[in-house]
């Protein structure tokens, strides 16, 4: 009877061939990518001190994260489960990259506590890549093409692009004067969308009568974000100079990507995702049937509790998640090649030079056995050759 312990746990699985051969091959392509575009890439490790993994962006993840006692210091440890704290102690502590733009990428497998079948595996492979030091949008932009050129290199199809910016809310709250309790109110009804309960909360909230209408017309600025944009240009011009500013670095973003890209762009001003760490610009790309495979946002201020507070833009895909999405990958090898195993030199050297050459080289211990139309190595008169 086979043992229950062979299973692995519920949300954790093997990646088996030619699945993990395809996760490697689209791997690369993109971390390659990263690499011609300027990012350098880090691996921290897998595990380390809760202290420096729940600071900053990472106090989200607290519920997340798997946690143990170090056996040799006694502290508390965690399993990573999201690299993004783990690149701004990096950039921060240990590159301490204060007076000049850092970019870097990183790649690493994430663990979760629970199971959630609807955000993917429990284990997802995270890429990613991150822009530190520079405030203005191009950063911005400059991340959102890499996003997107990143996932059109690697095929994906039917990519959709959406786009928002966390600073509109909070501006209009500040605006408003709403307690804590009635902004956290209504960024759990902004979360989950629910336009009735919405409704309700107009009804019960006195509003000042500059930003009322404001409020009154948040849900509806939605769709496509050049005419989103106009719609929000009449309505929230003027109230603030950081509502203005949100709103010109917006179009700055959806201007340049018209310019440039070949995707259209939904823009929702009412979209707090990632409210708690995001401070400005947020976006993400969807994939088909609408399945959000990569996301990022501005997030300023990172490294703080590390000693140096930076400016930062960045996003990241579960790969594991986008490999269904995937075409197969091709096949890079240029053949197959059965040779036997026997202490002869020139026959390892025959082997080391087909290898190297991009031809798969199997050890055949019985080439009796081997397939007829199978390529194979043969001595004539000492010479190996293909056969």
């Amino acid at each position: 009877m086979q043992q229950s312990t062979w299973f692995t746990p519920e949300g954790l699985e093997d990646l088996l061939p030619p699945q993990a051969q395809k996760l490697e091959t689209y791997r690369r392509n993109l971390i390659d990518g990263f690499r011609l575009s300027g990012y350098d890439l880090i691996l921290p490790p897998l595990a380390e001190f809760t202290d420096s993994l729940l600071t900053g962006t990472g106090q989200h993840r607290a519920t997340e994260m798997c946690r143990f006692t170090d056996q040799e210091s006694g502290r508390m440890m965690g399993v990573r489960a999201d690299m993004t704290p783990q690149v701004a102690r990096v950039v921060s502590n240990r590159l301490k990259a204060a007076d000049k733009i850092s970019r870097l990428c990183y790649v690493g497998e994430v663990l979760k506590t629970r199971n959630n079948k609807a955000k993917g595996s429990r284990s997802p492979i995270q890429v990613g890549a991150e822009l530190f030091g520079y405030e203005g949008v191009e950063s911005d932009i400059e991340v959102i093409e890499l996003m997107l050129e990143s996932l059109k290199g690697i095929a994906l199809p039917d990519l959709q692009m959406s786009l928002g910016h966390v600073g509109i809310v909070a501006e209009l709250s500040k605006l408003a004067g709403l307690s804590a309790n009635q902004a956290a109110s209504l960024r759990n009804i902004l979360k989950r969308k629910a336009i009735p309960e919405y409704q309700e909360w107009l009804a019960a909230t006195s509003l000042p009568a500059n930003v009322k209408p404001a409020f009154e017309g948040l849900m509806s600025l939605a769709g496509d974000a050049q005419n989103v944009l106009d719609n929000a240009k009449s309505l929230l011009a003027g109230l603030s100079d950081t509502l203005d500013a949100a709103l010109e670095r917006l179009q700055a973003v959806v201007s340049h990507i018209a310019a440039t890209q070949t995707i259209n762009i939904h823009l929702d001003l009412a979209d707090i995702r990632g409210y708690h760490y995001h401070t400005g610009v947020i976006f993400g790309c969807y994939s088909s049937p609408l399945q959000l495979i990569a996301k990022g946002g501005r997030y300023d201020g990172i490294g703080e509790e590390f000693g140096l507070s930076l400016p930062a833009t960045g996003f990241s895909l579960d790969l594991r998640t986008a490999l269904d999405l995937l075409p197969d990958a091709d096949d890079d090898l240029k053949g197959q090649v059965f040779a036997p195993v026997l202490a002869d030199a020139e026959l390892k050297a025959k082997i080391a030079e087909l290898r190297a050459q991009g031809f798969q080289v199997i050890s055949s211990y019985d080439l009796s056995e081997v397939a007829a139309d199978a390529k194979k190595l043969v001595s004539d008169a000492g010479q190996w050759s293909v056969k």
